[in-house]
């Protein structure tokens, strides 16, 4: 295994044995001839792809995916049923929630035991301690039976055990969804910190905009199979994709079917968008026919002033009836972050009823605030379907643009502040 990999993992399989009752476990157990009486359900097949060492790798997929299926394996805690992994460092598992930890243990006893079994000895563990306590941050609580403990203050123990005992491989799955914002905060800002010491770690979120801003590598796992691996924002809007078709298909079999349970799904195809920089889908009831940025000379452009008037303009042609259709942009940063944006529902602008055949032109006018660097523009028109808003068509990132100048502020958007101070003598001062 090479050195520059943290872990390698090659055509990895699991199933699992489903029976219909108890009783057929036991008759397949006993019965003289070995005949089966289980199912085989394929939570994983065929996997094999390799996490570089220091990087963050996102794992994306539905619920039901294998995505917990795979950490488990890695984390050591199932054996697949065929495959091979490699593993390069010690590895610290924040696993669905509770996942190691004893109910009945104060949450001390479980710190300590989760150290024990990652093969940390006492003495280490009594070393770590103070900081993971600090970092969780529960007080008292931490020497009550842990199964008094709300949700969010089991992830802030767990998360602090996971990341305070110095493991090369830090694996998270989907926890960090139930902690507040100022603890979720505090762990990116770990997460982050755990990058720059060149650390590995695997993530699983369905935030998308945390996979693109957080990660440099990710896969998409559907069915136990791998759909693609490649870039954080590319990935991210292939699974976009899989979402919309998906939703549609559903909308498209309750209108003819009452009867909602054992819906069937359509195979999905690798999706072939990593063809250029833009992204598209949609059912096609509406079609983007023209996007465009404005300066406020009605020129097209693809670079923008700082603190100049803009203009996105859209242009959408109807081939079905539509009545108050959603149209909108979004403005994202080259990782996928989105920055700012609107539609014809946020601003409260309705189209009303659009007839087939008509085109309509949308112009959404606005100041640059946003600080000077490289953007793209993100469009769509959708229409609400039994209060589901479906895409008839999505362009992503179908505009580069820059935006130039000089901003009055950090990070991406410039706020506008008024800056006023004054100066007095201290009026309580010794003469």
């Amino acid at each position: 295994m090479k050195n520059d990999i943290a872990v390698s993992i090659e055509h990895l399989s699991k199933f699992y044995k489903l029976y219909q009752s108890p009783l057929d476990r036991l008759k397949e157990l006993v019965h003289p001839f070995r005949k089966n009486y289980h199912t085989k359900f394929r939570a994983l097949h065929d996997i094999t792809f390799d996490v570089p060492r220091g990087s963050i790798f996102a794992i994306v997929g539905q619920n039901g995916s294998g995505k917990s299926t795979l950490l488990q394996i890695i984390s050591g805690i199932i054996r697949p049923t065929s495959g091979r992994i490699y593993i390069n460092g010690r590895v610290s598992a924040l696993l669905e929630l509770g996942a190691g930890f004893h109910h009945e243990f104060t949450g001390r006893e479980n710190v300590f035991m989760q150290g024990a079994l990652m093969g940390i000895d006492r003495k280490d563990m009594h070393n770590h301690f103070d900081r993971i306590a600090s970092f969780a941050d529960i007080g008292d609580f931490l020497d009550q039976p842990v199964k008094t403990y709300s949700s969010g203050m089991f992830v802030r123990l767990a998360f602090a055990t996971a990341i305070n005992v110095n493991p090369d491989i830090l694996i998270i799955d989907e926890v960090l969804a139930v902690g507040d914002d100022m603890f979720r905060r505090r762990c990116f800002n770990k997460i982050e910190e755990f990058k720059e010491n060149g650390k590995t770690i695997l993530f699983v979120s369905h935030n998308l905009e945390s996979v693109t801003s957080i990660c440099n590598h990710a896969i998409l796992l559907d069915k136990g199979a791998i759909l693609d691996i490649g870039p954080p924002k590319t990935i991210a809007n292939i699974y976009s994709k899989l979402l919309s078709d998906r939703e549609e298909h559903y909308l498209k079999y309750i209108s003819t079917n009452k009867n909602t349970d054992n819906i069937p799904v359509d195979k999905d195809e690798k999706s072939a968008a990593n063809a250029g920089a833009e992204f598209r889908y949609g059912i096609g009831g509406a079609e983007l026919i023209d996007i465009g940025i404005f300066n406020h000379k009605s020129e097209r452009v693809n670079i923008i002033e700082h603190g100049e008037n803009f203009t996105v303009r859209l242009q959408v042609l109807f081939k079905k009836k539509m009545i108050d259709p959603m149209i909108g942009f979004r403005i994202r940063t080259l990782t996928g972050v989105d920055v700012t944006g609107t539609n014809t529902i946020q601003s409260q602008t309705p189209v009303g009823t659009v007839e087939e055949g008509l085109c309509v032109t949308m112009e959404f006018t606005q100041k640059m605030r946003i600080n000077h660097g490289t953007y793209t523009l993100t469009s769509g028109v959708a229409e609400e379907v039994s209060k589901h808003m479906l895409f008839h068509d999505r362009r992503m990132d179908v505009i580069v643009f820059k935006v130039i100048g000089t901003s009055h502020s950090g990070g991406l958007v410039d706020m506008d502040s008024s800056v006023n101070f004054s100066i007095e003598q201290n009026k309580t001062a010794n003469p």
